[in-house]
C-alpha cells in the first residue's frame, strides 16, 4: 500500500547552507537582484520538513523516531523562521512583486508536529506564523486554490479556534468537509467517548486521502506529504485537548495503529545544530531587523501594520 519514502539530499541542502552562512561578502540590493530568493536560503526548512517526514513514514520500525524527528523538526523550525524573513523582505525590496513561496501545507503539518512532540511555544509560533504567510499573501497561489487541503485547513482553523485571536478566510473548501465541522464544533467535549464517531469518520477520511496523486488530483496525505500512515490531525486533536486539560478516547481503527494509538510523550526540545547556528548568525549580521521581523509579537501584527 505505501510506497518507498524518497531519499532526502541532506548533502545538497547542507552544501546551500554552508555556502550562505561563510560567504565572503555581506548581502546587498544588488545581490538581492540578482539571486532572488537565495539570499536568505529555506533550506533549512526544506531539509526539516523532508527528513521529519521521512522519520514519520518509518516510525512504526525505528525505535529511536521521537529523538530523530524532534532533531529534524528544530532544522524546520529554524529554516522556516528564515523563509518567512525572506517572504518579509523581498516585499520590501520589490514591492510590486512580492514573493509566493510560503507553504500553507507544510507549516501546518509541521505545527501538528511540533504539538504531538509536546512543544507548545513552537507549535503556538508555527500556527501564528502559517496565518501571517496566508493574511499577508505569501501563500503557494497553485496550492492554495487548486489542491483543496482540506486536513491542513482544518488543523489550522482548530489552531485558530483554540487560540481565540488569529483567523483567516478560507475558500469555501475550507468549510465543506462535514467531518471537520464537526470536530471543530465539539472538540472542547469534556466526554471523550462523544467524540469516538467523529474521530473514527476522521480516520477513514485519513486513510481515503492516502492517495498517490498527481499534477491535477491532490490528496491531503498523497505522496508529497508521506502522512498516509501518520493521524497527523487525530494526534494534534489529542494535544490541544491534553493541554485544556481533557481525556482523550482509545481509537478502535488500523490508522491508530503503534506508535500513533496514543500521544507520544513530551519530548525535550534539542539544542540548535551548530550550522543553523552559523546560518542564523550569518542572517543576522545580514539582516539586523531578522529577529524582529520573525518575533511572535510581529506574527500576530495585522497585515496593515508589517
Amino acid at each position: 500500500m505505501f510506497e518507498k519514502f524518497p531519499k532526502v539530499d541532506q548533502d545538497f541542502y547542507e552544501r546551500k547552507m554552508i555556502r550562505y552562512a561563510f560567504r565572503s561578502s555581506p548581502v546587498d540590493e544588488l545581490d538581492v537582484q540578482v539571486n532572488m530568493v537565495k539570499v536568505v536560503e529555506s533550506k533549512a526548512a526544506h531539509l526539516g520538513k523532508g527528513k521529519a517526514l521521512e522519520v514519520l513514514f518509518s516510525a512504526p520500525d525505528d525505535g529511536e523516531w521521537l529523538n530523530k524527528l524532534s532533531y529534524w523538526s528544530v532544522y524546520y523550525f529554524v529554516g522556516e523562521r528564515l523563509n518567512f524573513f525572506w517572504h518579509h523582505r523581498f516585499r520590501i525590496i520589490f514591492p510590486d512583486r512580492g514573493l509566493n513561496l510560503f507553504s500553507m501545507t507544510s507549516v501546518s503539518q509541521m505545527m501538528a508536529i511540533c504539538a504531538m512532540l509536546g512543544w507548545k511555544e513552537q507549535a503556538i509560533y508555527l500556527g501564528y506564523m502559517a496565518h501571517a504567510g496566508l493574511n499577508r499573501n505569501y501563500k503557494l497561489t497553485l496550492q492554495y486554490r487548486e489542491e483543496h487541503r482540506r486536513a491542513q485547513a482544518f488543523m489550522l482553523r482548530l489552531f485558530s479556534d483554540w487560540v481565540g485571536d488569529v483567523s483567516h478566510e478560507w475558500p469555501s473548501y475550507g468549510y465543506d468537509e462535514p467531518i471537520y465541522e464537526a470536530l471543530l464544533a465539539n472538540w472542547r467535549n469534556p466526554d471523550p467517548e462523544a467524540l469516538v464517531p467523529c474521530l473514527l469518520a476522521a480516520c477513514d477520511r485519513h486513510t481515503h486521502q492516502a492517495g498517490g496523486g498527481g499534477s491535477k488530483v491532490f490528496y491531503d496525505f498523497d505522496s508529497e506529504n508521506f502522512l498516509q500512515r501518520t493521524p497527523i490531525e487525530i494526534l494534534f486533536i489529542f494535544r490541544l485537548r491534553e493541554w485544556e486539560g481533557l481525556e482523550n478516547p482509545v481509537l478502535d481503527h488500523p490508522l491508530m495503529a503503534a506508535p500513533f494509538d496514543r500521544l507520544p510523550p513530551v519530548q525535550p526540545v534539542p539544542e540548535i545544530p551548530e550550522l543553523l547556528q552559523a546560518v542564523l548568525k550569518r542572517a543576522r549580521e545580514d539582516w539586523p531587523q531578522f529577529d524582529e521581523v520573525v518575533s511572535l509579537e510581529a506574527l500576530k501584527a495585522p497585515p496593515s501594520r508589517v
